[in-house]
């Protein structure tokens, strides 16, 4: 997802020395990539050690790529880890299918955890009948605003898209650029892609492309890049996309330059507080009327390895962060969002707007590069943040089709 700047951490015991006297350690794989997300993880252990005396959590701590490439290794190796952060969606059915998770659907019925969390979770972490992880933050993408503009323009947020249209031909009227794109750090444009994808095309087929099943010079992927051309030849995206990261979008936003941005809710944190009440929130809006609205949700999960050392331990470590105030507290450090319907999303208007998303949503996807496979997720973004600049949709779509080639050549396509 978004680029971090990612600084080494070293290994480090949780609490102090004494622990070493507890009977059991549970070793458990952590992503880290801010000291925002390395303090919740090691509180959370914190909170976890006192309930629980006789195990000791020590975590093995890596960046991004260096967690993403060891996931495969972790896995296969005779003795792994006890428990392990990963990603719902494809990327946990990949090592799902292969048969290296622990089936948690007993530990599941034990909690009663299929009465507090969303069906469209669940199924993000579902395979064959069978539930491999558990939930314990998320967050929601959609459009962010500034209330007085719209206000002063006399706008409401739109919700078809008509709708959205006619708001951004008045902001660009009023000489408002009305959407500002983050490209720098290319990977929010895909954004649009899978959004446009399911507003016009639905979920089936959506996944059905990050599958590789589907070539990219199908006409539905055609269609898609044809109503995201008529926004680009509209005028209605800000011309300096090509040297704005998704921090630096926010102060277009801010000083009414450019009268929105699509983001993921992880931009909170970084909303200055003196415009946090200034700043507005809206889904992406509905395009074909006969598409179900669905709604594109990163969402983060503690799995089990089938070689993990200390199963039983592993289970009490999920069971505990599977509490609502569990998650309210470790989220209220990441800065996402709890999954769990109990748990307290905070007083803030658009975490609970979120939320109440994806719990009518008709079905969750986790982003283009969590979707498809590593290779068509690098080349194929590249290709998207191009297309902003040189709006052609025929060699877009030809050359994504050339990467889809090359990352899932046995693939079986359908039309």
């Amino acid at each position: 997802m978004y680029k971090f700047y990612i600084a080494l951490f070293l290994l480090a015991d949780v609490l102090s020395s004494c622990k070493a006297l507890a009977d059991e350690t549970l070793n458990v794989g952590v992503l880290i990539a801010s000291k925002g997300q390395r303090a919740a993880y090691y509180q959370l252990a914190t909170q976890f050690e006192q309930q629980h005396p006789s195990i000791r959590i020590n975590y093995v701590v890596k960046g991004d790529r260096q967690y993403k490439n060891a996931m495969g290794v972790w896995l296969n190796q005779a003795q792994g880890l006890d428990v392990l952060y990963w990603q719902a969606g494809n990327r946990l059915n990949q090592f799902a299918s292969q048969g290296l998770l622990e089936p948690l659907n007993e530990l599941w019925r034990e909690q009663n955890w299929q009465q507090h969390f969303p069906q469209g979770i669940q199924d993000t972490i579902r395979q064959n009948n069978t539930i491999y992880g558990l939930p314990f933050s998320y967050y929601q993408w959609g459009f962010y605003y500034k209330k007085s503009l719209f206000s002063r323009l006399k706008l409401k947020a739109p919700s078809s898209w008509g709708e959205f249209l006619a708001v951004c031909e008045t902001l660009k009227s009023n000489g408002v650029i009305p959407i500002v794109v983050s490209g720098k750090d290319s990977w929010p444009v895909a954004a649009w892609f899978d959004y446009l994808n399911l507003r016009i095309n639905g979920i089936a087929f959506h996944q059905q492309l990050m599958k590789g099943q589907i070539p990219y010079t199908d006409q539905r992927v055609r269609a898609l890049f044809n109503t995201w051309k008529q926004l680009i030849d509209l005028g209605y995206f800000a011309p300096t996309i090509d040297n704005r990261n998704w921090q630096g979008a926010l102060p277009y936003v801010y000083r009414d330059i450019a009268g929105m941005t699509l983001l993921g809710n992880f931009v909170e944190k970084h909303i200055a507080k003196v415009r946090s009440d200034d700043i507005g929130f809206f889904r992406f809006p509905q395009i074909n009327v006969d598409i179900p609205l669905y709604e594109e949700t990163p969402i983060e999960v503690f799995i089990i390895p089938k070689n993990a050392q200390h199963k039983q331990a592993a289970k009490q470590f999920l069971s505990f962060v599977g509490r609502p105030e569990v998650q309210e507290k470790l989220n209220q450090t990441l800065g996402y969002i709890s999954p769990h319907l109990q748990a307290h999303k905070g007083s803030h208007y658009r975490p609970e707007l979120g939320s109440k998303m994806i719990g009518n949503a008709n079905g969750l996807t986790q982003f283009f590069d969590r979707d498809t496979a590593a290779l068509m997720s690098l080349d194929g973004i590249k290709i998207m943040s191009n297309f902003l600049i040189n709006v052609d949709v025929d060699i877009t779509i030809q050359n994504l089709e050339n990467v889809r080639l090359r990352a899932y050549p046995n693939a079986n396509t359908t039309h």
